[in-house]
């Protein structure tokens, strides 16, 4: 893997981020693939359209995401894991706090660019 394709997928982190936290779930919903899909902290998993319904309706409302480190583990060439932990200020089903949360971004490099394939979620 290639320096630009790191610093792609870097980008796609951060990106991702902003968005969840600006509550735009358009340009959000454009990062992740047709099949995403993501497991929270707790287990719990979401399509792309639950999770950004969800998003939408303010049931999971992010005020801020303050990142803390960025590691890219590469798979296969077109393929790698992002391990990003930022400390996220959210209010998920009525209850707020600030969550240290590790996000393992799998994405691929598709026809149109780096995608996020799935995110497992986890403190750290």
């Amino acid at each position: 893997m290639n320096e630009q394709d790191k610093k792609l997928i870097t980008q796609l982190y951060r990106d991702h981020n902003r968005y969840m936290v600006a509550g735009d779930t358009k340009k959000l919903g454009a990062l992740l693939a047709d099949n995403f899909h993501l497991v929270h902290m707790t287990g719990m998993v979401q399509t792309k359209a639950e999770w950004l319904g969800q998003i939408d309706s303010k049931q999971m409302n992010y005020f801020s995401s303050t990142e803390e480190h960025v590691e890219i583990k590469e798979e296969r060439g077109n393929k790698a894991t992002l391990i990003g932990q930022s400390q996220v200020d959210a209010s998920i089903h009525g209850s707020r706090n600030t969550w240290p949360l590790q996000l393992n971004l799998h994405v691929e490099k598709l026809a149109d660019g780096w995608k996020i394939m799935n995110i497992d979620a986890e403190m750290y």
